[in-house]
């Protein structure tokens, strides 16, 4: 099962969600044991295993010819498999990056573009003008490093559309502002699509254990492993609309240019206007 969406949309809070809800213990599971959402497509040890080579060895035409193995290997593990991944569906070098007869289904996360752009600076640590355009630009990736292998996202509407516009393919769709909005209706619905008959006291402790100021804590406590720089601070306010503060308007103008379809079909545009 995939776990995905544009980098900085709430696919982390959505595996400590999940994460809470399978393993149901009295405490919050803490940030840095993921065991029932643990797995991700970029994984250098998944690459090393598959390959028996060093991941330094590889390059990105390597790496990408073992995408299949890989998400093979991952659809072959017994227990319940839940994978991260900011790969869009599509083709790269005419190979799959996402092979879908390796599927059982998706839940994708999807955030108000404008968040996404500010949200994203912050954790890349860009300028606001290069990230907007990355948003905005067609072959947007981000590249092989020493902990992940490189990810293929093209634009936010391209990413949207690639995972939800396959035919014969259904994801659940879930907007992050209906997460904060309304999250026992909108997780109840990730559960309902995973097939489980979850009790709603269990759904609302998951819920509750992975709220945006249990994970702070918990982050500021024992730091976040997932950590691109060892200084850097994950888990924000995850305010919606938080937008405004810091984009400009040729901001604005230029992400409603690029994106204006999807998100008005997504309900974050009216009228030519952010609804957020």
């Amino acid at each position: 099962m995939w776990l995905a969406s544009y980098p900085k949309s709430g696919n982390t809070w959505m595996r400590v969600f999940l994460e809470n809800l399978f393993r149901n213990e009295p405490e919050p599971i803490s940030i840095n044991d993921f065991r029932v959402a643990r797995y991700g497509d970029v994984e250098v040890a998944m690459y090393e295993h598959v390959t028996g080579r060093p991941f330094s060895e590889l390059t990105d035409d390597d790496i990408h010819s073992l995408r299949y193995d890989c998400q093979k290997l991952l659809a072959q593990r017994p227990e319940s498999s839940f994978v991260k991944t900011h790969n869009c569906i599509g083709d790269y070098n005419d190979k799959p990056l996402i092979y879908l007869n390796l599927t059982v289904g998706a839940i994708y996360v999807v955030r108000n573009v404008f968040d996404v752009a500010v949200s994203a600076a912050r954790h890349f640590d860009a300028s606001i003008d290069d990230t907007v355009e990355g948003l905005c630009r067609e072959g947007m990736n981000t590249p092989t490093t020493a902990m992940a292998a490189f990810q293929v996202l093209n634009s936010w509407s391209t990413h949207y559309r690639s995972w939800n516009e396959v035919p014969g393919f259904e994801p659940l769709l879930v907007r992050y502002e209906d997460l904060r909005a309304k999250p026992l209706k909108t997780f109840g619905k990730v559960t309902r699509y995973l097939g489980l008959n979850t009790a709603p006291e269990r759904i609302k402790r998951a819920i509750r254990f992975s709220s945006i100021s249990e994970l702070q804590k918990q982050e500021s406590r024992t730091g976040f492993k997932e950590r691109v720089r060892e200084n850097q601070k994950f888990f924000h306010s995850g305010d919606v609309g938080g937008w405004r503060k810091h984009l400009e308007a040729r901001h604005v103008a230029r992400l409603i240019e690029a994106n204006g379809e999807v998100l008005t079909k997504l309900g974050y545009l009216k009228s030519g206007k952010p609804v957020f």
